[in-house]
């Protein structure tokens, strides 16, 4: 009766991401969500299949099906990926933030942020997904905030009391022009990220009048 209950156990269980412990499965995997990222980014995240993927990836798809079982998680690898660099974006900034106004470090962290998306243009794709796993979602929206905090401290003069406000803000903003750059017409009229990047410096700018 144990055993029946832990294979049923066993077959229930959700299907994992395989992580290569050599450098030739390593490899692999890299072409793999590089291949992913060019399809999610020329088909669309939905419309995409594995079979497209492999193809792309000049893999067998019961290669790609070994390292990423299901769609979801090849995007959430992908996804993870793109957001450590990310990451890596605004921890290069908040280095080099010091004795920069709050409002031009906004404006530093929108000029990377298009850079960023100009050098993936996959982003926006896996960030709009339906399918982000709400715990992960929540874990890096914090650590996002928690760089962007450290970037307002740094300035001059520091914002402190709003920090967390005002990072929350920015945040948000470029979630915005995030989703902006997934839409067709959105992505071709500057005009709104113009205007999200204006809204930032003036709200910044009144943060750093009250330190």
């Amino acid at each position: 009766m144990t055993n029946m209950r832990e294979s049923s156990q066993k077959s229930s269980e959700e299907p994992q991401t395989r992580i290569p412990k050599r450098r030739r499965g390593r490899d692999r995997v890299a072409v793999l969500l590089e291949a992913a990222a060019k399809i999610f980014v020329q088909k669309g995240y939905d419309a995409a299949t594995m079979t497209e993927i492999a193809a792309e990836a000049h893999s067998s798809i019961g290669s790609l099906y070994q390292f990423f079982p299901t769609k979801p998680l090849l995007a959430e690898a992908l996804h993870i990926d793109r957001l450590e660099r990310l990451k890596a974006v605004l921890q290069d900034i908040a280095e080099k933030s010091g004795g920069r106004s709050a409002a031009d470090s906004g404006e530093a962290i929108f000029d990377r942020l298009g850079a960023f998306i100009k050098e993936f243009p996959e982003y926006p794709v896996l960030a709009t997904r339906r399918d982000v796993p709400k715990d992960r979602k929540m874990r890096s929206r914090a650590e996002l905030k928690a760089l962007i905090s450290a970037i307002l401290r740094r300035a001059e003069p520091p914002i402190t009391d709003d920090v967390v406000l005002m990072s929350a803000i920015v945040l948000e903003l470029l979630r915005i022009a995030v989703v902006a750059a997934n839409e067709p017409e959105a992505a071709s009229d500057r005009r709104l990220v113009r205007e999200l990047r204006l809204m930032l410096r003036k709200r910044l700018e009144e943060a750093a009048a009250k330190a």
